[in-house]
C-alpha cells in the first residue's frame, strides 16, 4: 500500500481526478485531500 501512495504522490491531479472518477469517488479538493 505504501507503494501505491508513493505512485499517487507522482501523479498529476487531473491524472488522480480521472481514476477517482472511475472508481465513483468525489473529486474535489486538493492533491493531499484526493490522496488520503
Amino acid at each position: 500500500m505504501i507503494e501505491m501512495a508513493e505512485d499517487y504522490e507522482s501523479m498529476t491531479v487531473a491524472q488522480l481526478k480521472e481514476l477517482l472518477k472511475e472508481a465513483g469517488l468525489p473529486v474535489s479538493g486538493k492533491k493531499s485531500d484526493l490522496i488520503a
